[in-house]
C-alpha cells in the first residue's frame, strides 16, 4: 500500500498534460509485448531501437506518456514499411 501512495505522490508532483496517460516500465512492457525486465535492460543500456525514450526519469523509475508511445509506434510501423 505504501509503494502505491509514494507513486501517486510522485505523479502528483510532476506536471502531466490532461490528455496524457502515464505508463511505467511494467505498463510499457505489456503494451509492447515485452517483459518488464527486458524494457529495463534496454533502458539501462540506453538502447532505444525497440522501446521509446522515456519522457521523464524520476526516482521511482522512468515514465512514458501514452500519447508519445502511440506516436513512436506509428513511426516504427512507417519505418518497417520503408517510408
Amino acid at each position: 500500500m505504501m509503494s502505491v501512495m509514494v507513486k501517486e505522490a510522485d505523479l502528483n508532483r510532476i506536471e502531466v498534460p490532461d490528455d496524457y496517460e502515464v505508463l511505467d516500465a511494467t505498463a510499457l512492457a505489456r503494451r509492447l509485448g515485452f517483459k518488464r525486465d527486458t524494457v529495463l535492460a534496454y533502458l539501462s543500456r540506453r538502447n532505444f531501437r525497440r522501446i521509446p525514450r522515456p519522457n521523464r526519469l524520476l526516482a521511482m523509475g522512468p515514465l512514458w506518456y501514452e500519447k508519445s508511445v502511440k506516436e513512436w509506434e506509428a513511426k516504427e510501423v512507417g519505418r518497417a514499411r520503408g517510408k
